[in-house]
């Protein structure tokens, strides 16, 4: 049975929401999964003994949750000896303009570069937006942030735009790429397949 851990980092909810769900699509795909919160955690398991590992976190400020990539940094030599995957929550992927999609990618890009891992799949989805969690201030900046990318600003209740069929696609995607993996796997390619985004 193929071995995939998930490690999250979440700041009001959402991202460990698509954590749990992805991890129950992977497991509707008869893989055994574990499921890791980064926070919850000095160290958090190794990725060896897995045949695949798919880390999500959610973008705040321009940066990621620091639990993650403390884990990541701590684990980057054997994420990058195995076929892995790195999910990007954040409401900026909405935008449709070139420049915004620029922006998510040297997030993600930074991200790299400072923790010593490569995934061969990057990945970007859209999260959700939690009015009815946040404080005064907060929500006033969410509102004008969640406007500006196209979504609502009705502050009265939450809004999701994860697509959930989309994430299906993904965990189908990824098992087979683990599959077409096995046993060879090299730094930024998978049986010769360029890295790529799903």
């Amino acid at each position: 049975m193929t071995r995939i851990l998930i490690v999250y980092g979440t700041t009001d909810g959402h991202t460990a929401k698509i954590a749990h769900v992805l991890a129950e699509d992977l497991r509707a795909l008869r893989c055994c999964v574990d499921l890791v919160d980064a926070a919850g955690t000095m160290r958090g398991p190794s990725p060896e003994g897995y045949d695949g590992v798919i880390v999500a976190a959610s973008v705040h400020i321009g940066d990621y949750q620091r639990a993650v990539m403390r884990w990541v940094r701590l684990h980057a030599a054997a994420l990058n000896g195995i076929p892995t995957a790195f999910l990007s929550v954040c409401l900026a992927v909405l935008e449709q303009s070139a420049k915004t999609r620029q922006e998510v990618v040297d997030i993600m890009e930074r991200f790299f570069s400072r923790s010593g891992w490569r995934p061969p799949i990057a990945q970007p989805i859209a999260g959700a937006v939690t009015y009815t969690r946040y404080g005064w201030l907060k929500r006033v900046m969410m509102k004008r942030i969640v406007g500006k990318a196209g979504g609502s600003t009705d502050t009265t209740r939450d809004h999701e735009y994860t697509d959930w069929n989309d994430l299906r696609d993904f965990a189908r995607a990824f098992t087979t790429r683990i599959t077409a993996a096995e046993p060879a796997v090299t730094g930024g390619m998978i049986r010769g397949t360029p890295a790529a985004q799903l």
